[in-house]
């Protein structure tokens, strides 16, 4: 066995080491559980199920901690292959959850932290790193909190897997600029519709300037993807449709210069709402299939990234249908407006 030098600590009790080979790194994780009095909160990648369910020192392990009256909570990410093992590992844990993308793994009891980088599926770890410092500890199960918070029940993700199910979701969104990055992903992804709710005028002004008409237009010249667009004044929607306008004329000749000789569908629509909207949020749906609800802070503000608030963005499919109404009875009503 080969061991770092510890850590330097107040007390000779208190360490932090590295240990290498599989006979010493199984033996530290026995050891490990041996000692959890009333929780181990455990997290690792796809390869791990394996390891717990076959390896019988770590099954055992688990099942002794739990029959001493300990908790076991585990995440891990639950795919395709290890589906099977991952049911197994659910019987032997009181909790199991899924993440994406997990790396490595830790483990955290009351006074102990282990983790690894190296993981291989059914085999022994070969190398772990072990503390039982204080803040160390208190460190290892912060991070677990974070990752558990983020994580989902593992029947959702089998159901997903096993029925081809899909996962909804609803993310808050604190940074203007990564919503802004999300509004371009999102308009540059739509293949069948977009709608839009511009709540007020400087919203429209604010996402004009990081070029939305560009790319709402490529979308309906290049993908004949149908917009519809929904303003808060007549001015607006008369400006808007010029520069929509302008937009395709340069699309236009930039077609001509590549000589591409494309039809174009003109299909976007632009209408203004006389109805007061209480709320000031900036709705994108895009081809029913996901929704984002920007929040306007200070609407006096000269940037994006100055005015805008909190955003949320989802792919629920009741949350989609509730604004898609609102949008469709917005719609009506302008339309009922013009022609009176």
């Amino acid at each position: 066995m080969k061991r770092l030098s510890s850590l330097p600590t107040p007390s000779s009790t208190k360490k932090t080491e590295v240990l290498y080979g599989a006979k010493s790194a199984v033996a530290k994780g026995v050891q490990f559980m041996k000692n959890v009095k009333n929780r181990m909160d455990i997290t690792f990648d796809s390869k791990a199920p394996s390891i717990v369910v076959k390896v019988k020192e770590y099954r055992n392990g688990y099942i002794d901690i739990r029959r001493r009256g300990g908790k076991i909570r585990a995440i891990t990410e639950i795919t395709q292959d290890n589906i099977n093992y991952c049911k197994e590992l659910a019987k032997i844990v009181d909790e199991l959850r899924h993440l994406d993308g997990m790396k490595g793994g830790i483990a955290v009891s009351e006074t102990e932290y282990m983790a690894t980088t190296i993981l291989q599926e059914a085999k022994p770890l070969t190398q772990v790193i072990y503390s039982n410092v204080k803040e160390i500890v208190e460190q290892g199960q912060y991070i677990f909190d974070i990752l558990w918070s983020k994580a989902i029940p593992s029947k959702l993700r089998i159901k997903e897997i096993e029925e081809g199910t899909k996962r909804e979701y609803i993310e808050t969104i604190q940074d203007p600029s990564e919503t802004q990055k999300l509004v371009t992903r999102l308009l540059n992804s739509a293949s069948e519709e977009i709608l839009i709710i511009f709540s007020t005028v400087n919203t429209f002004y604010h996402l004009e300037r990081e070029g939305i008409l560009q790319l709402l237009k490529r979308a309906a010249t290049e993908r004949s993807v149908k917009i519809r667009i929904l303003v808060n004044s007549k001015d607006l929607m008369k400006e808007v449709e010029q520069k929509l306008k302008e937009q395709s004329q340069q699309i236009k000749q930039q077609k001509q210069q590549q000589h591409q000789t494309q039809n174009e569908q003109h299909l976007i629509d632009v209408l203004y709402f006389s109805k007061t909207l209480y709320t000031k949020i900036t709705t994108l749906i895009v081809d029913k299939a996901f929704s984002l609800s920007i929040e306007v802070k200070d609407d006096t503000k000269k940037t994006f990234n100055e005015a805008t608030g909190l955003a949320t963005y989802t792919n629920s499919e009741s949350t989609i249908i509730s604004y898609i109404s609102i949008f469709e009875t917005l719609w009506i009503q302008s339309e009922l407006y013009i022609h009176e």
